[in-house]
């Protein structure tokens, strides 16, 4: 996944999970609507940096918010759902934490393959004998 999503996917879920954790105190329906736009939009970065392949991300970006929304709900049986989404947001928050301050989840660099196999025409040598 490249950085730059990885980064913008972590600050929607904060921000969403900060919402709705907000939302359980003060009662305004644009804190709930907001929360649940960004904690969307950064299950769809997520599940978009499952593939390389446009189309194929597409479609898993889809299916993650499809499966986050239908967990949601389901979990939203069992309890207020206010309640629940603040519970949902709260585990948001930590997941975001738990991936910033971890010291295995910092995101890989590829290595920079063309810089090393680049030479320069003049460094090459004749190798005719």
């Amino acid at each position: 996944m490249h950085p730059v999503v990885r980064t913008c996917a972590l600050a929607a879920a904060l921000l969403g999970g900060i919402c709705w954790v907000t939302h359980l105190f003060v009662d305004v329906a644009t804190l709930g609507w907001a929360g649940a736009v960004l904690l969307g939009l950064a299950l769809a970065l997520l599940g978009s940096g499952l593939s390389r392949l446009p189309a194929v991300a597409a479609v898993a970006a889809l299916g993650a918010v499809g499966l986050g929304w239908s967990l949601l709900e389901l979990v939203r049986d069992l309890g207020e759902s206010r309640t629940v989404d603040a519970v949902v947001g709260a585990l948001a928050t930590l997941a975001v934490a738990a991936a910033v301050l971890l010291p295995g989840s910092a995101p890989q660099q590829p290595p920079d393959r063309g810089r090393a196999h680049r030479q320069d025409s003049s460094s090459r040598g004749n190798h005719r004998a």
